[in-house]
């Protein structure tokens, strides 16, 4: 039923099917004209005509304006009501995914639902769909989100079920309606999303293709997102599956390294072990441009992979070189038999020529000849397969290249400047603990990059000395020639008990990664929540350069210092020397097997130009001013050993280093009045002014405070006076002192 029950001014009360609804009272418009526009809107609400035909429900929204429309429609017509605009909602959906619009919270919603249902070119100009949203959330807004949501969940959960049906990427969902919705949806059909994930991680295994985090998230929902972007258990879910997938790649790819050495393949995939992590190698044999060559050097590659555990060797790119050069001077080339003394001579004058050029390094001339002659050997021995139908080689032409003395060709690692060392030092701790603590082991023990990276959690042991502890560690670089002398696998050095108590806490750190693991090793650090890794060369060096950039260490020559992880090698190498370390002590501390390694590091310090330490470099290194006539009394060998006195302060004495030989015994000035400040020995500098100056000064004092009581008591003749002399001698010594560093440093 339906009637106007009371008009109050310009509000009338009607009661509509028992709910009584106050509208909006019009003079000029009567009563009846009303009463037929609700009979109407509620016929086409009760018959769902409005599929049909929504010219009624435009006309009675023109007439009643937006929240009357929605009052009566709600309050009086519930079920129906909401019918209604749930069908508008899924109409809404389809015309807005068609419509290819990302997701805006401005301009998706309830009133964009009522635009679908009524149309612009309907609406009146004084009827705003802003103004129906303001309205709805006040009053019923919480059943028309709910009645979207629901239908929007729907909607977008039917998509995302297609396109897991079809294994695909979910970005065409992701991309309209974004992560964080697309991801709710998903963890509602918690079954369906992971038997979908599952099924994209398989497809990693199944090409061969190592999975991460990232890359499993791009290809799911099209982008790499952060944890706070998604929701918490898909994100969890998803860790997981990638996590189980990781472990199912670490035991299948490493056992089937071997299937992959196949003959018809250009493109071999190797997986190895490297800690925790696994690492992929890639063989490219199309960088070898003959396809008979290609053919030759695969044989190769399958018997030399077969037997070795090491697949990063890069030996395919140094016999890719030296190949396509022959080819390329003698066309007629085809197999390693067609190759003779005149195109191995042609080979390495052209190889010289670019090596003169500096465009190519000598070691790459000598890894290239070398690689030729071990695939020529292959190929005419008798480890050469039946398989293999190229011609035998005669003789293997590469056989008689022998490089001498190849490694003076090579670029010697720098030394660490004491200067560099120093600011180094002082900027370290900006660094991660972790690569504080990987910088005082390379500068405390010497150590190789991945001697240090491998340390294993019992490497510390006690030591007979005190106030060090003994560090045990695997050459890596020499442990197959230890390991054919019969030698231990591991060396030990001692460390300062500080570094060693650092360590300690690194072991403790880590311990329940190592568990976790597997693995002994102490430098393992875990990425997010799915794979963890050893410490990395690569990222080391480059927030140790940018330290270095920024705080603008330089070099002797005035630029920028460039780190590397041997540097501090070398460095300890060169300090223990000018220590006096004998060839056989550098060896051993340095795990050198070979003596002749150790001796190159004694000619390259013989090399340095001692006759440079003059008194220009002591005031440079340590702001000291030495004479020349001081410095003259020493031999080059005798000032280098002056200089590392100096650095470890062994001949320092009050204000400034005394030069005295050891030879000529101990001092004979200890016990003396004036104690150094006469002595021919003593070398002193700018930093000790203030000090001089002050003495100085108070010598000035006490010789004014003479002098005025000997004219107080009329002593004229105190020129011969003993303590006269001795305290004008002491204020002379004091003035020539000050003048001397003052002049000097003018």
């Amino acid at each position: 039923m339906i009637e106007r029950t009371k008009v109050n001014f310009n509000t009338a009360i009607w009661r509509i099917e028992k709910m009584e609804i106050s509208l909006c009272h019009r003079v000029n418009i009567l009563e009846q004209e009303t009463l037929s526009h609700i009979e109407a809107y509620r016929d086409s609400l009760r018959d769902a005509s409005y599929e049909h035909d929504n010219t009624t429900l435009c006309a009675a929204f023109n007439f009643l304006t937006s929240i009357p429309f929605i009052t009566i429609g709600y309050c009086a017509y519930h079920e129906d009501f909401l019918k209604m605009f749930r069908y508008y909602t899924k109409k809404f959906l389809i015309e807005w995914d068609e419509c290819g619009k990302r997701l805006d919270s401005l301009v998706i919603g309830i009133p964009y639902v009522f635009q679908s249902m009524l149309g612009y070119s309907l609406l009146s100009n004084n009827c705003s769909v802003r103004c129906t949203d303001s309205r709805v959330k006040i009053c019923y807004k919480d059943d028309l989100n709910s009645i979207l949501e629901e239908e929007s969940k729907m909607f977008w959960q039917s998509k995302i079920k297609m396109l897991m049906k079809q294994n695909q990427s979910l970005l065409p969902v992701t991309s309209r309606i974004g992560k964080s919705r697309a991801t709710n949806y998903c963890i509602e059909m918690l079954d369906f999303s992971a038997a979908y994930m599952a099924r994209m991680a398989a497809a990693y295994t199944a090409n061969r293709d190592m999975i991460s985090k990232r890359k499993f998230q791009i290809d799911v929902l099209g982008y790499k997102f952060r944890a706070a972007e998604c929701d918490k258990a898909f994100n969890d879910k998803l860790e997981q599956i990638v996590a189980d997938e990781v472990l199912i790649q670490q035991q299948k790819f490493i056992s089937e390294n071997h299937l992959q050495l196949d003959i018809q393949s250009d493109l071999w995939v190797l997986y190895k072990m490297h800690g925790p992590a696994m690492h992929r190698c890639n063989l490219d044999f199309t960088i070898i441009k003959s396809p008979s060559f290609r053919l030759e050097v695969k044989h190769y590659m399958r018997h030399r992979l077969l037997w070795a555990t090491r697949i990063e060797d890069g030996y395919i790119f140094r016999i890719a070189s030296a190949v396509n050069l022959l080819t390329a001077r003698n066309p007629n080339i085809k197999y390693f038999a067609d190759i003779d003394d005149v195109d191995a001579k042609g080979l390495h004058m052209t190889l010289e020529d670019e090596q003169k050029n500096r465009s190519l390094a000598m070691s790459v001339i000598v890894s290239s000849f070398s690689a030729c002659r071990v695939v020529c050997a292959f190929l005419m021995g008798d480890m050469r397969g039946e398989e293999i139908m190229s011609p035998r080689p005669h003789h293997n032409p590469f056989a008689k290249y022998s490089f001498v003395n190849a490694i003076e060709y090579s670029q010697n690692t720098p030394v660490i400047p004491e200067e560099v060392m120093e600011q180094l030092e002082a900027y370290c701790h900006e660094l991660q603990s972790t690569d504080q603590l990987i910088l005082k082991n390379f500068c405390n023990t010497g150590m190789r990059f991945k001697e240090a990276q491998f340390l294993e959690a019992d490497c510390l042991e006690k030591s007979k000395y005190k106030g060090f502890m003994t560090l045990k560690y695997k050459p890596y670089k020499v442990l197959s020639a230890r390991r054919r002398a019969h030698i231990s696998d591991y060396h030990r050095i001692l460390i300062p008990s500080t570094l060693a108590s650092e360590i300690r806490r690194q072991i403790s750190d880590t311990e329940s990664l190592r568990i976790e693991y597997g693995l002994p090793y102490i430098f393992i650090r875990k990425i997010g929540n799915i794979k963890a890794r050893m410490f990395g060369l690569s990222r080391f060096v480059k927030r140790i350069n940018k330290i270095v950039e920024k705080h603008g260490i330089c070099g002797e020559d005035g630029s920028l210092w460039h780190f590397t992880s041997r540097q501090y090698r070398k460095t300890l190498a060169v300090t223990l020397i000018e220590n006096g370390a004998s060839v056989e002590e550098l060896a051993y501390w340095l795990g050198h097997l070979d003596r002749a390694t150790t001796v190159r590091y004694y000619a390259e310090v013989r090399k340095k130009k001692l006759a440079e330490m003059n008194t220009q470099f002591f005031k440079m290194k340590f702001d000291l001013l030495l004479s020349q006539e001081q410095l003259e009394e020493y031999s080059e060998e005798e000032r280098r050993l002056l200089y590392v006195d100096f650095c470890l302060e062994q001949r320092k004495v009050e204000f400034g280093y005394c030069l005295k030989k050891a030879a000529d015994g101990g001092c004979d000035r200890r016990n003396s009045l004036y104690n150094c400040v006469n002595c021919k020995n003593l070398c002193t500098g700018k930093r000790y002014l203030p000090y001089w100056q002050g003495l100085l000064s108070d010598q000035e004092a006490i010789v004014e405070n003479l002098l005025q009581t000997y004219a107080e008591n009329n002593i004229k003749q105190y020129g011969e006076f003993k303590e006269y002399r001795q305290e004008q001698f002491l204020l002379e010594c004091y003035q020539n002192i000050v003048r001397v560093i003052m002049e000097a440093e003018k």
